[in-house]
């Protein structure tokens, strides 16, 4: 059974949408995620709305199938010649028209329902339409209505604004509140954090007021916690620099005056070493070895404290430059000890050649040799091979070893593992020269029966 049921109304205009302010959000970190909120508060509102008028209006359409069923029902019940003509054309009085826009609520879909419903307040004026469902009265039968979508347009419009008004304030209250927790837990921590930051970055060796550690244990607390004791690190680090800095300068300048007193001692020195009293030359190699030492200290220090040297690359013949370490170091051990042997064994290949500075190469086997015989060794044997992309060379020792607990600081300055006289810089000064040819070295083996350093050159 079908009937037609025609429904008139008449509205006001709808009420025009009002303007939106644009708001600036560059005023800090605090208004954008402000208005990152708002925005994301109002698109999940955008989404539960469009739902949500989709629903409103196949609810009102239903509403309006279930009043045509009933009256449709009460004109089939009533008995004959009751109800007369004009009363039924006044009840009914469009006839349905091909050109209207059919909707079946029966058949439609949810995304179906939000574009008809988007449609709907879209269009201006009259505008009928035949509607399709079930009623509960007749559950077995499809009844179809002509209706006015303006009475439907102007309660959508409505039921938009209320929507709209609730998801404004339900908005700006969710983003009040998260604004607030979001500036005490995060905001105002780090404009804290960064405050430090900017007064360490100013005055890094000051100590200025720093804050007390935070108490909290989630990510900005750690953060805040690590920078605290990185500025404790480095602003010592900054001051033993400085105060290291001042030392070099200091000894550069008397290096000189220092230099020419040990030169006039020396020269007093061989003197006394050709006089006739016997004892008095007994005591001129201990005074010449005095002296030796107190200059190669002076010359360690100043190289120590130097910046690292840029090395000149050329071809250096490795077998060559190991052979002219090796007489330099046995002439000095004899000026030093002429009783003691030292064996220098060059076991380099006559064709190996290494891509490096030969004065910064010459300087790091003169310090690994003679740190190696002043430690003991009578013997030191030299290798070379290459091994990918870089050179390997051993010096191997036959010397008491290192002990365990300096292997892990040997390369440091000022740690000379108890050997008299040394005063520890010329393993270190070796590493920084390694180093400057983009190598490294390290000590591969110790103990008893010897010490093996190992240093890289790139090929």
């Amino acid at each position: 059974m079908a009937a037609d049921v025609t429904i008139r109304a008449r509205s006001e205009p709808a009420p025009a949408a009002p303007a939106t302010r644009q708001r600036s959000l560059t005023f800090g970190l605090s208004w954008r995620i402000l208005g990152l909120v708002v925005a994301a508060v109002m698109t999940a509102e955008i989404l539960i709305f469009l739902p949500s008028i989709a629903r409103f209006r196949a609810e009102y359409l239903q509403q309006l199938i279930e009043s045509g069923t009933l009256a449709a029902l009460a004109l089939d019940a009533t008995p004959d010649n009751m109800v007369n003509e004009e009363v039924t054309r006044a009840l009914m009085n469009i006839e349905p028209r091909p050109s209207m826009p059919n909707f079946n609520l029966k058949e439609a879909d949810g995304l179906t329902l939000i574009w008809d419903a988007l449609t709907a307040m879209a269009q201006d004026g009259q505008l009928y339409m035949r509607v399709g469902g079930v009623s509960q009265r007749l559950p077995h039968a499809m009844v179809w209505i002509v209706a006015d979508e303006l009475p439907l347009r102007i309660a959508m419009y409505g039921y938009a604004s209320r929507i709209l008004v609730l998801s404004i304030i339900i908005a700006l209250f969710t983003a009040c509140l998260l604004y607030l927790a979001l500036r005490w837990l995060v905001i105002l921590p780090l404009q804290d954090l960064s405050a430090d930051m900017v007064a360490f970055r100013r005055a890094p060796e000051e100590p200025g007021t720093e804050r007390p550690p935070t108490a909290r244990r989630d990510e900005i607390g750690v953060v805040d916690r690590e920078f605290a004791n990185l500025q404790r690190e480095l602003r010592a680090s900054l001051r033993q620099k400085s105060r290291l800095a001042e030392v070099g300068a200091a000894t550069n300048k008397i290096n000189h005056d220092l230099r020419n007193m040990l030169s006039t001692a020396r020269l007093l020195s061989d003197r006394l070493a050709r006089s006739d009293d016997e004892r008095t030359r007994a005591l001129a190699p201990t005074i010449l070895n005095t002296i030796d030492r107190a200059a190669r200290l002076a010359s360690d220090a100043i190289e120590y404290v130097r910046d690292r040297p840029t090395p000149r690359l050329a071809t250096v013949d490795m077998a060559d430059l190991v052979d002219e370490v090796g007489v330099v170091l046995q002439e000095q051990g004899e000026d030093s000890n002429p009783n003691m042997v030292r064996h220098w064994i060059n076991a380099v290949a006559h064709d190996q050649r290494a891509q490096a500075d030969r004065d910064l190469l010459y300087r790091v086997f003169i310090n690994l040799g003679r740190n190696a015989f002043e430690a003991g060794a009578t013997t030191v044997t030299l290798r070379a091979r290459a091994e990918g992309r870089y050179l390997l060379v051993d010096v191997c020792d036959d010397g008491p070893g290192v002990a365990d607990g300096l292997v892990d600081q040997a390369f440091r300055p000022f740690v000379s593992g108890g050997r008299a006289g040394g005063a520890g810089l010329g393993l270190a000064i070796a590493r920084d020269l390694v180093r400057a040819h983009g190598g490294d070295i390290a000590i591969t083996e110790t103990g008893a029966a010897g010490t093996t350093f190992r240093f890289t050159l790139p090929l």
